[in-house]
This record gives structure tokens, C-alpha cells and sequence, in this order.
């Protein structure tokens, strides 16, 4: 039962980046199909507009699908035991699976589109966190729904204020009101969810993952390993969240005082 479970958690990987890789490559296509005169001028752009019209459809389904799940399929934090938390909840495993299959599209996409050293070792880490959750005994997977679906709903508002950042040319004179109203969006969005809702959860996350590392058998190097690793990673995201957070509120405090422009995160 563990070997099929752990089969199909795989397929579900690799299904996930052939698909989103199938489905960049298609709207890449079609928008070169479309317009084959200014992609002949500027394909860097045509590259990059279909990268981030790929993320912005990944990052709804996720977020809608975790969204569901969060509030109708998560108990309250109060009525699950620690155990349970750790490695109870092995229906939420498709939500590590699903962000397995993303980031394994997205790192080397990630490396072509040349982003920034953060976004990269934002890749990596939710690899190591994402693959744990799907594949271990232990994968913590009570929190499953809301750090591999419910964030990345902020990640929308996101896609879409870069998508009006670099076509100007084609988004401000069409879509004026959407341009302006998305960065506003975009900034409660990601403190709320990224930071608000974030911080609490995590620490949870951080406490009995660290409890259990504690607890690895003397000489169990592959315990420690996987358990340290996945650590880590949760606490090099959250620094990552928390340190966007702050140029979030760069950006919003600049404007709120007039000397500069709505909140902007530098990422994919």
C-alpha cells in the first residue's frame, strides 16, 4: 500500500511539471502565433510575458485549491495532537506533490529567465520542503493546505502587477484601472497571507519539526539529515516572506508619504 501511495504521489510530480511545462510552452506559441512582428522585435519579452502568464494560472489553481481545502478540510489547530500534526493528514500529501511538480518546472525555467538569487533559493527550498511532505512518514502535513496552496494566491496580484510593469506599452493604455488597483491588492495580499497568517503557522511548523529532529535516534544520520534539511528550509522561507514583507512596506509607506511608487517584491 506504501509503494503504490508513494507510485502515484510521483506520477503526480512529474505529471504536474509536464503539464505546466506543456502549457507554458503552448501560450509561448500561441502569443508568438498572434503577434509574430513584435516578437520578432523583443522575444526576450515574449519569453518572459508567457512565463508569467503560466505562473499567475499555477499560483490561482493552487491558492483556490488550498483556499477550499483550508476551510473546509483543516480542523482547528487545538483539536489536533502533535503526532497527528506531524504525520497525520496523508490526503494533503498531493498538496507537497503539487508543488514538487511546480518547482521542478520553475528552477530551471527560473534559471533561463535569469531571476533573482532569492527566487532561486526560494525554488530549492520548497523542493525540500515539498518533496518531505509528499514522500515521508513524517511530513507535516496538517499544514499542508495552507503553505502549499493558500499563499499562493497572493502570488496573482503579483503575476498580474508584473505582467502591467513590463508591457506598458500594451497594459496602461488598455487596462488603466486594473494597472493601479492591482498593486494595492497585491501588497494586503501578501501581508496578510505571507506574514500574518504565516508567522503563527510556521512556528508551529518549526517547533515540532525541531522536536522531532530532537527525538532522531543516536546515529541516525538520514533522520537528522531529511529533518534538518526540511527545517532549514522552512526557516529560510519564512526569513525570505519576512524580508519581502519589509519591501512591501518600503513601498507603502513611500507612498503613503509621497516619495515613491506602490509596493513592489522583486520576484518571478
Amino acid at each position: 500500500a506504501t509503494s503504490n501511495r508513494t507510485y502515484d504521489l510521483l506520477l503526480i510530480v512529474l505529471v504536474t511539471a509536464a503539464s505546466i511545462a506543456t502549457y507554458h510552452n503552448c501560450i509561448y506559441f500561441m502569443l508568438r502565433t498572434i503577434f509574430p512582428s513584435a516578437f520578432q522585435k523583443n522575444k526576450t519579452l515574449f519569453k518572459k510575458g508567457s512565463y508569467q502568464f503560466t505562473n499567475m494560472t499555477v499560483n490561482f489553481i493552487l491558492g483556490v485549491y488550498g483556499i477550499y481545502h483550508y476551510y473546509h478540510s483543516v480542523p482547528h489547530i487545538e483539536t489536533v495532537p502533535i503526532t497527528e500534526r506531524i504525520r497525520g493528514f496523508p490526503q494533503f500529501a498531493i498538496f507537497g506533490a503539487l508543488q514538487t511538480g511546480y518547482n521542478l518546472w520553475s528552477l530551471p525555467l527560473g534559471l533561463i529567465m535569469q531571476e533573482p538569487v532569492a527566487m532561486m533559493g526560494h525554488h530549492i527550498a520548497v523542493l525540500c520542503v515539498g518533496s518531505l511532505s509528499c514522500f515521508s512518514v513524517h511530513g507535516f502535513r496538517y499544514h499542508a493546505p495552507f503553505f502549499f496552496g493558500v499563499i499562493e494566491i497572493s502570488s496573482v496580484p503579483l503575476s498580474v502587477m508584473n505582467f502591467c510593469r513590463d508591457h506598458k506599452d500594451i497594459m496602461a493604455p488598455k487596462f488603466p484601472i486594473l494597472c493601479a488597483a492591482v498593486r494595492p491588492v497585491f501588497a494586503i495580499t501578501f501581508l496578510v497571507v505571507r506574514v500574518i497568517l504565516w508567522l503563527p503557522q510556521i512556528l508551529d511548523v518549526l517547533r515540532i519539526s525541531g522536536l522531532l529532529g530532537y527525538t532522531c535516534p543516536s546515529g541516525d544520520y538520514a533522520c537528522r539529515t531529511a529533518i534538518g534539511s526540511f527545517w532549514l528550509s522552512a526557516f529560510f522561507l519564512t526569513l525570505l516572506q519576512v524580508f519581502w514583507g519589509s519591501l512591501v512596506v518600503k513601498g507603502i509607506l513611500s507612498v503613503v508619504m509621497g516619495t515613491g511608487e506602490a509596493p513592489t517584491k522583486k520576484s518571478n
